[in-house]
């Protein structure tokens, strides 16, 4: 039988998701610093890149409303107006009437804009592709890919 001096010694091996969960984070930490990097490098921010990203996908018109870009944005409302009229001076977007309801406008992603977020994704892409291709096989890369949904959609069942 060990004494309390021994056990207090002896290696312990963590649980697995223990050792999971900081190296998703500092995992994560990296591929982040790494893509706000590139993101701001063409002149917006991960904000304003988010919100073209949405404009872009939304509709055919690729027009929001700004309450809408509020939540796809991640940003404050009075955040949203700042970065909003940001975009707009950049020739990113612009506003326009809302066929709908004359009280509101809707934000509308310019040919620009458009470019601009292509661009940025595509760039993100090789980036990301040159980056963990270069650690991972392709084979791991698609098993890491597969694991990861799964994790993802068990998270978000578990706590929806």
């Amino acid at each position: 039988m060990q004494n309390d001096e021994e056990q207090n010694h002896a290696p312990r091996v963590a649980p697995i998701e223990a050792r999971i969960v900081p190296v998703l984070f500092r995992s994560r930490n990296f591929i982040w610093d790494n893509d706000h990097k590139l993101v701001e490098a063409h002149g917006v921010t991960w904000s304003q890149f988010l919100t073209l990203t949405s404009l872009r996908w939304a509709n055919p018109e690729q027009t929001l409303s700004p309450t809408q870009l509020y939540a796809a944005a991640q940003v404050t409302s009075g955040g949203l107006t700042k970065m909003l009229h940001a975009l707009e001076a950049q020739g990113l977007i612009e506003r326009r009437d809302n066929p709908k309801d004359k009280r509101s406008r809707l934000v509308a992603l310019t040919a620009e804009g458009a470019r601009l977020e292509a661009t940025i994704v595509t760039d993100l892409i090789a980036t990301n592709q040159e980056l963990i291709g270069g650690i991972l096989t392709p084979d791991e890369s698609e098993e890491l890919a597969r694991l990861l949904r799964k994790l993802s959609l068990g998270l978000e069942a578990k706590l929806a």
